[in-house]
């Protein structure tokens, strides 16, 4: 559990209980294990048995098998190797591909969107923006790894046909904090009364609903100011983001019976992706609403962290004491998104290594046999002057080639598994060869490793004594 950060159960008895099966499974096993010996054993005719012949002795294709049996190891050693390296590079690179903002430097607050501190959320801002080490501050409906989605139909001019849009709300200081960087047109100005459209806060009341009402239909009246991403005018059939600029388009803000909210496009930013690279990138409609906030977001010095989530902590003990402070630093957020990736990484690893392990101890079990036969011709080969490095290479040769063989099964199957897992990202890494080269290359260096001490003890053997072999 620890290993994989799961909580995981194991059910001993009753339904689906582990312990009745495991106990069937060891002693089928283990009667295997006995029969198999005994059955082949009881083959063998006693003439060439006592007469000590190996070559007689050893059933046919045996060899084969164990050849077999040692490429298959080495393929599923090649192949999880091949796997843990692709799933920790992309694990990587999901962790560090620019997402279209300044990623570092940034902390994030959720309680800000609390209902209770919504007629404080201006005042708690404003605080917080002058704090010692707070460069900026900025609020917004979508934050840092959100799990927010708030879409709306975006109507062109001469269509019928809705287009589906996210639509968030955020503040004039959003785009400065989160440097995202303009890319036609112009951000929300607060000098221009007409970008804000946040509806004001109403106390509650008999005739609360009426006045919300009011002031919704009134905006729509006046229309909106929006801000895009380049991917929100792709979608809208711009062929440029300067295209977009000063064009209305029709949006379901309010009730059913305002109709379609003239908007204006006065700003095209450069695409950002608030989700896990899993998600696609969202096409995004921006509208400066102090009211549909629920992520604040702090831009601080870097050389200040420590004591920037201090201050801030005592700051929001202070203002805001009835919510929880879950300052969140960026890079905290974004690691939280691939903990599955990290933990998958770290199953292929461990099994990885596990098969490792028994592919070295068959391939020095097959070697040891092999050399065992081969006395008498490696004794030959040392008398008709053989040197030890070429005893040693041409042992290595015929172990090595059982490996470079399981490297092309081993290979070839991971290459189908990766693909097919990294096609489930939206952005995912090149896999290229160098993870299919590096594995083999390490499995060939382990395989040779492996045998390497066994074969210098044969090739130094004195050629007498292997000559006298029987």
């Amino acid at each position: 559990g620890a290993f994989l950060d799961a909580d995981l159960h194991m059910i001993y008895f009753g339904a689906g209980g582990m312990l009745l099966p495991i106990l069937g499974l060891t002693l089928l096993v283990g009667a295997a294990g006995g029969v198999y010996p005994a059955f082949y054993l009881s083959r063998f005719h006693p003439a060439q048995v006592l007469k000590a012949n190996k070559s007689t002795a050893e059933a046919s294709g045996s060899g084969l098998l164990r050849n077999i049996l040692v490429v298959a190891q080495f393929s599923v050693s090649i192949g999880l190797i091949i796997c843990t390296a692709v799933v920790y590079a992309q694990t990587v690179y999901a962790r560090t591909v620019d997402p279209g903002f300044r990623r570092d430097g940034l902390l994030q607050i959720e309680a800000i969107g609390r209902r209770q501190l919504a007629d404080r959320a201006d005042t708690i801002t404003e605080e917080i923006a002058h704090l010692p080490g707070v460069v900026s501050v900025g609020r917004s409906g979508i934050g840092i790894a959100t799990q927010n989605n708030n879409n709306t139909g975006v109507v062109m001019p001469g269509r019928s046909d809705p287009i589906n849009i996210g639509n968030y709300s955020v503040d004039i200081g959003f785009f400065r904090t989160m440097g995202i960087q303009l890319v036609a047109g112009r951000f929300f100005d607060p000098n221009r009364p007409g970008d804000d459209s946040t509806i004001p806060n109403v106390p509650d009341g008999p005739n609360a609903l009426a006045q919300v009402n009011a002031a919704e239909t009134a905006m729509a009246a006046r229309g909106i100011n929006v801000v895009i991403n380049e991917l929100a005018a792709q979608r809208m059939g711009f062929r440029s983001p300067q295209e977009a600029i000063n064009k209305t388009i029709g949006v379901s803000y309010f009730d059913p019976e305002d109709g379609l909210v003239p908007t204006h496009i006065i700003g095209v930013v450069r695409d950002s992706r608030f989700r896990s690279v899993r998600e696609p990138v969202d096409p995004i409609m921006f509208r400066l609403d102090r009211g549909g906030i629920g992520a604040l977001l702090i831009r601080y010095d870097v050389s200040r962290r420590q004591q920037v989530r201090a201050s801030l902590e005592q700051a929001w003990r202070r203002l805001a004491p009835d919510a929880p402070f879950d300052a969140v630093f960026s890079e905290d957020k974004i690691a939280e998104l691939y903990t599955a990736e990290e933990a998958r990484a770290k199953v292929f690893a461990g099994f990885a290594i596990l098969a490792v392990i028994v592919a070295c101890l068959g391939l020095y079990g097959l070697a040891a046999f092999t050399a065992e036969r081969r006395t008498k011709e490696i004794g030959i080969r040392k008398v008709l002057g053989a040197r030890t490095r070429d005893i040693i290479r041409l042992l290595a040769w015929q172990f090595s080639k059982p490996v470079l063989i399981a490297s092309l099964f081993g290979s070839a199957v991971a290459w189908l598994v990766m693909r097919n897992w990294l096609h489930r990202f939206d952005s995912y890494i090149d896999m290229g060869v160098t993870p299919f080269v590096g594995a083999s290359l390490l499995a060939l260096a382990i395989a040779i490793g492996t045998i390497g001490g066994h074969a210098f003890k044969v090739a130094r053997a004195n050629p007498i004594l292997a000559l006298r072999y029987e």
